[in-house]
């Protein structure tokens, strides 16, 4: 298990995007032609919008905010509006090593089947990724995952997937993040949250 402390899971917020922030880049010139680059360096971003919440559960908020000391701390932060679609049957392993990438082959997946569509999320290493095609296992249970972002981390040989859950490593984007306690009413105004990918090991 992680020690890296979990975004409070009891408190969910009124509206959240999370998403796949590319590294992509444009560039226009004159003659209106464009110039492409495909980089690495994609991440996960979030901004949580939290809506009349009372006061004891944003000061829990508060509190566990200001423990992380602004950007210097990192959590694991979870997506509350996403749903796993594919049952993950078997019990999906990593498969060798030096694997990086947007590629990862797995086995101990369920033989012969669709373990999950595309669109369904796994975590590895305190990260997250997003399959980009429908994960199809073979006849001995091994299966080829596609996927984005790119692999922050190169996971070892037998390590398992997460995906009951699947969560991902973050960090606030600033020192100013958390409600505000100005009022005195027992019911706050709404206040947002965000934070990104933490690449910090």
């Amino acid at each position: 298990m992680s020690s890296i402390p979990v975004f409070p899971r009891h408190i969910l917020p009124g509206s959240l995007k999370f998403r796949i922030q590319p590294n992509s880049h444009v560039t226009t010139g004159p003659n209106r032609m464009s110039e492409v680059w495909v980089r690495p360096g994609a991440i996960w971003t979030f901004s949580a919008t939290f809506t009349k919440i009372r006061y004891t559960p944003a000061r829990e908020l508060d509190t566990f905010i200001d423990n992380l000391d602004g950007s210097a701390g990192q959590f694991m932060m979870w997506d509350s509006t996403h749903r796993q679609l594919g049952e993950w049957g078997g019990t999906p392993v990593v498969n060798g090593n030096n694997q990086s990438g947007t590629v990862l082959t797995i086995r101990n997946a369920e033989p012969n089947s669709l373990i999950a569509p595309a669109g369904d999320r796994f975590q590895l290493d305190n990260y997250l990724y997003k399959l980009m095609e429908d994960a199809v296992a073979d006849s001995s249970g091994n299966c080829t995952l596609r996927f984005r972002p790119q692999l922050f981390t190169e996971p070892t040989d037998g390590t398992s997937l997460i995906v009951t859950d699947p969560m991902c490593k973050m960090m606030l984007p600033d020192n100013a993040q958390g409600p505000n306690f100005a009022s005195r009413k027992l019911i706050l105004t709404d206040f947002t949250i965000s934070g990104y990918t933490s690449l910090r090991r």
